[in-house]
Formats: C-alpha cells, sequence, structure tokens
C-alpha cells in the first residue's frame, strides 16, 4: 500500500505529529518489554529462591518442634503432647510437599525426596514408639538426621537466590542499557521527524514568500504553483491570478509610455522648428520681445524634447532590466563620463564635486548604474545652491555595496521621503522652487536599486539630503575584482 501524503493543512499537520511521536511511542514499548522481562525475573527468583527457603526454615521449625514434643512426652508421659506430635507430622509433611511442588533443581529435589523419605521412617518409627520408648528414641534420632539435609536445602536456595540476583542484576543492567539506547536513538529520530514535518509544512509558506518578493520586484515571469496543501493551493492559484495581471497592467504601462512617447516626437518637431523658424527670421523679421517668446519657445521644446527622451529610456530600460549580467567594476571611469555629460551645468552654477570611492569598485550592471548616478547627479545639480558642493561615495562596507549623492540644498521634507521614489511624483519643496522635471529620475533610480535586490532611501545630511543606495554583493575576492576591472577597461574606454 502506497503511502500518501495528506492534501490538507490539518491532516498534514496531524501527520506531522502522529509521525513525530511514533519514535516516542516505540522508546516507550521498548522501555515496558524491558521492564517485563525485569518483572518476570523477580517472579521467578522469588517463586524459586526465597520461597524454597522460607519453606525450608518453616520445615526446620517444625522438625524442631516435632523432636522437642517427643522428649516432652517422654519426660511427661502427656497424652496431649501425642495429639500435638501428630499436628507437628502432618505439618512438616505439607512444608516438604510444598517444597518438592516448586520449580527445584536435580540435587536439591533429590535433597526434598530424600527429606520426604527421611521424614516418613522417622514418623513409622515414632508410631511403633508410641509403646515402646526405645522407637520413640530411634524416632528422635532419625529426626536429627534430618537436619543436615534441610541445611542442604536451605544453603541450596541462598546459592540460587544469589545467583538469582546476580541475573536480575544484569538483566537490569541490560534493561537501562536498551532504554538508553532507544532514547538515544529514536528521540533524535523523532526530532528528525518532527523537523522533516515543519519543513514539509512550511514549505508551501516558503514557495509563497518567494512569490510575494518576487511580486515586490516585478519579476513576473515565473508561474505561482503550489501542490498542496488544498488550502495553499487555492491561495497560489490567487497569487498567480495577481501575477498574470500585475504583468499585464506592467506591459500596458510600458506601452502607454513608449506609444505616449512617439505620438509626442512628432508634433514636438514640428514645434521646435517652428521656433527656430521664428528666431531664424525666415519667416519675417520679428521684433525684440517676439525674439524672446521665440527663444523661449526653442528653449522649451528642447526641454521637453530631452524629458520625451528620458521617459523613452524609463521605457526601455523597464523592458531589458531582466536580462542585464552583473559583475565587478571600477566606477571611477563611469563617473568621469557623468561628470562631463553635466560638466556645463555644473560650471554654470560653479559646483564643486568630491569623490570618495572605494578600491574595490562595485558590483552590479554597468549600465543600469550608470543610469542611476545619472538621475541622482542631475538630482544634486537642481537642488545644490550655487559654488556648493556635491559629494559622491562609493563603499563596499559588509558585503554590500553602497553609492551616495549628497547635496547641500534645503533637503526633503519629512512627508515626502517615500513618495518622491513613486514615477511622476515630485517634492513639496521642487514645486515650491518651480524646478522642472518628470518626477521619473528618482522612481528609476528605486528600480536599479530594486532589480539589484537592495533599497534606495533619502537621509538628512544637515544640511542638505544625501540620497543613497544600498544593495547585497558577493564577498569581495581580490584577485578575480582586479581581473574584471582590468577586462571591464576596454569596454568602459569604449562607452
Amino acid at each position: 500500500m502506497s503511502f500518501r501524503i495528506p492534501r490538507t493543512m490539518t491532516g498534514l499537520v496531524a501527520a506531522g505529529c502522529v509521525l513525530a511521536a511514533a519514535p516516542l511511542l516505540v522508546a516507550l514499548l521498548l522501555a515496558e518489554l524491558a521492564l517485563e522481562r525485569v518483572t518476570q525475573q523477580t517472579e521467578a527468583l522469588v517463586d524459586e529462591g526465597v520461597v524454597v527457603a522460607q519453606l525450608s526454615g518453616d520445615l526446620r521449625d517444625q522438625v524442631e518442634n516435632l523432636e522437642r514434643a517427643i522428649r516432652q512426652y517422654l519426660a511427661l508421659q502427656d497424652p496431649a503432647l501425642l495429639t500435638m506430635s501428630d499436628r507437628r507430622w502432618d505439618g512438616a509433611h505439607q512444608t516438604i510437599r510444598a517444597i518438592e511442588h516448586r520449580r527445584l533443581d536435580a540435587a536439591t529435589a533429590r535433597q526434598a525426596s530424600d527429606l520426604r523419605h527421611g521424614l516418613a521412617d522417622a514418623r513409622l518409627a515414632w508410631q511403633v514408639g508410641t509403646a515402646e520408648n526405645e522407637s520413640m528414641e530411634e524416632a528422635v534420632a532419625r529426626l536429627q538426621q534430618l537436619y543436615p539435609k534441610i541445611e542442604t536445602i536451605i544453603s541450596a536456595s541462598r546459592a540460587r537466590i544469589d545467583e538469582r540476583l546476580e541475573g536480575l542484576r544484569r538483566a537490569t543492567v541490560h534493561a537501562r542499557r536498551e532504554m538508553l539506547v532507544s532514547a538515544l536513538t529514536l528521540i533524535p529520530l523523532a526530532a528528525l521527524l518532527a523537523y522533516a514535518c515543519s519543513v514539509t509544512v512550511t514549505r508551501p509558506l516558503r514557495d509563497l514568500y518567494r512569490t510575494i518578493a518576487a511580486l515586490g520586484h516585478g519579476r513576473y515571469s515565473h508561474p505561482v504553483k503550489i501542490e498542496f496543501p488544498r488550502e495553499m493551493q487555492r491561495l497560489g492559484e490567487q497569487l498567480d491570478w495577481l501575477r498574470r495581471r500585475l504583468a499585464q497592467l506592467e506591459a500596458d504601462k510600458d506601452q502607454f509610455l513608449r506609444q505616449v512617447s512617439h505620438e509626442l516626437k512628432t508634433p514636438l518637431a514640428s514645434l521646435r522648428e517652428g521656433a527656430d523658424l521664428l528666431r531664424e527670421g525666415s519667416l519675417g523679421e520679428l521684433s525684440e520681445r517676439q525674439r524672446e517668446v521665440a527663444g523661449i519657445l526653442a528653449e522649451s521644446t528642447v526641454e521637453l524634447e530631452s524629458l520625451i527622451s528620458n521617459l523613452l529610456a524609463y521605457a526601455e530600460w523597464r523592458a531589458e532590466r531582466k536580462h542585464s549580467e552583473r559583475r565587478w567594476f571600477d566606477p571611477r571611469p563611469l563617473i568621469d563620463e557623468l561628470l562631463a555629460v553635466h560638466k556645463l551645468p555644473i560650471a554654470t552654477r560653479g559646483l564643486h564635486v568630491e569623490l570618495h570611492v572605494a578600491h574595490m569598485g562595485l558590483f552590479g550592471q554597468r549600465a543600469q548604474l550608470r543610469l542611476a548616478l545619472d538621475n541622482l547627479l542631475t538630482n544634486a545639480i537642481k537642488h545644490a545652491p550655487a559654488r556648493s558642493v556635491i559629494e559622491i561615495h562609493v563603499t563596499t562596507p559588509d558585503h554590500q555595496c553602497e553609492l551616495a549623492v549628497r547635496d547641500y540644498g534645503r533637503g526633503v521634507r519629512d512627508e515626502d521621503k517615500e513618495r518622491i521614489f513613486e514615477p511622476f511624483v515630485r517634492g513639496t519643496e521642487v514645486e515650491e522652487q518651480g524646478i522642472r522635471g518628470t518626477g521619473v529620475g528618482l522612481s528609476l533610480v528605486r528600480e536599479v536599486a530594486l532589480a539589484h535586490g537592495g533599497v534606495v532611501r533619502v537621509e538628512d545630511a544637515g544640511p542638505g539630503a544625501r540620497f543613497r543606495m544600498a544593495w547585497p554583493c558577493p564577498r569581495p575576492q581580490y584577485v578575480d575584482v582586479a581581473e574584471q576591472l582590468r577586462a571591464a577597461e576596454p569596454a568602459v574606454a569604449a562607452a
């Protein structure tokens, strides 16, 4: 008959409890059997040794009393003593019969048989001697000959008791050893079975945890499938429906971003071309005020084109982020690239950039981290006061990589520290200062952090704000990292 795993959580827990308790029940059964053997040997000891020794002692006392009664009769000639002697003869015979009915060894059985015959001969002499004193004396003499045989039976019984006691001691030690071995064997087995049952019970919960974590990180490719128990199976079906729904919503959002961005590029190109024609005077000479308005239009179309390009890049990155490869790389060339890109706004505002880069480098997907650092640097340039400092820190503490960018601006309000990482959400301080933007940059930074299994948070720097990304990385191996950095140099130079 094949073993079937219960399909419900209740049945699974109940089966686990029974299975874990089975070794303990076996241990109790073995202990009961060992104690039963000891009890049986104790009963045998009482039956074969103690009772025989006690009966032999009683027989000796009865023979002594019988001899004393015969001697008193010889001295007193009292008929009442004859009646008493008859009762004592009968008692002695019954005691010998009781001894013979016990389980005796061969030698003791022969002694008991000889003792019974000797007692019968002495009684016969006594019965004859009720008329003759000489026969009475012979009966007393034959009784005295029984004492050595009685002592032999008593000694044999004591030896048997000692032998049985030694056997009982050995049986007790053996039983104790059996119970100890069963305890040392079956109790760990019970613990192992309990652990296995708990793993079986919690395995669906671990699968559920991994599934929820994957959904939280935006990974919708793996279907959710929990086979048992039934309660978790139904929950897994609901989660799989949620996964498909989220995947569809994610795809619709990316498609919407791409379509809207592409649709905006065509009228935007027309606006930019028209603004350029107006500024160049191709449609006629403009007044000073008209040229100023045309310049504003041209600048706005350029900025709007840049924002739409960012939206397109964001949508493309979301579609390709799952296929990226992570490795160690030197962040200095990457930072130099970004500083070169932002050279004009940095110089225009008189900003100074300070670098603090760890010698181990960074572990991750270089293109994604470049995009995240680009947005953090752009955000810092927008909010940093003129002629202030922007700090970039790259460290690897406690087997994790950290990338932090700090500015000395007004900072971020507590109520905005979480919401500014949502797509298309801008902080209150940004809106008050009129800083332009779409609210996509910081959400992109958070997406990069989540894709690397990490987090991003904003901290009060006093003054200013520090945006810190942190994600796990493998234990640094200096040789491997150095080789990866050397291998990455041609790619960095090409970039």
